[in-house]
């Protein structure tokens, strides 16, 4: 007899253990799908993207601009700049797109910072994205890398995303 307890009790709290779990996991699945996404543009009308003419830069522009937020992409690459923007408007044309050339490698941080809020002013940006970045080519070690390199990833991944987040 106590046998037979002993297994209907198992059963029953491997029931409430099932259940309580599955009502949790429903929970947590309902809490990824159904959020209402954010809306962007409470923060300002403008995105401001370093690093937005290749790769993930590019495509977090074409994100945002599909959210409705206006554009400034900055970049190195006048061109590339060019055919980024020209690609943005074609896909959402109602957007906005600002284009700053300037190469945050060769930019001390006062230079950088007059040179992109001379740009920006008067601009509402409520997001930045420092996606710009700068690596070495191969994998070495640090005391075999060149000084400028070494300085030109500082600038850019470090003294330039510092520069611009104030």
């Amino acid at each position: 007899m106590t046998m037979e307890f002993q297994e209907f009790a198992i059963v029953i709290v491997s029931a409430i253990g099932f259940i309580s779990l599955f009502k949790s996991s429903i929970n947590f699945l309902r809490w990824i799908w159904i959020i209402p996404p954010k809306n962007l543009k409470e923060y300002g009308s403008w995105a401001m993207i370093t690093g937005a003419t290749d790769g993930i830069g590019k495509a977090l522009a074409f994100e945002l601009a599909s959210k409705g937020l206006n554009l400034v992409l900055v970049g190195r690459n006048p061109s590339k700049l060019e055919v980024t923007s020209r690609e943005i408007r074609k896909v959402v044309e109602e957007v906005e797109v600002k284009s700053i050339v300037v190469d945050l490698a060769k930019c001390r941080g006062e230079e950088l910072v007059d040179i992109i809020y001379k740009e920006i002013k008067g601009l509402d940006i409520g997001i930045l994205i420092n996606n710009a970045g700068l690596g070495y080519p191969y994998p070495k070690f640090l005391h075999e890398l060149d000084l400028e390199l070494v300085e030109s990833i500082l600038k850019v991944n470090m003294e330039a995303a510092s520069y611009l987040d104030d």
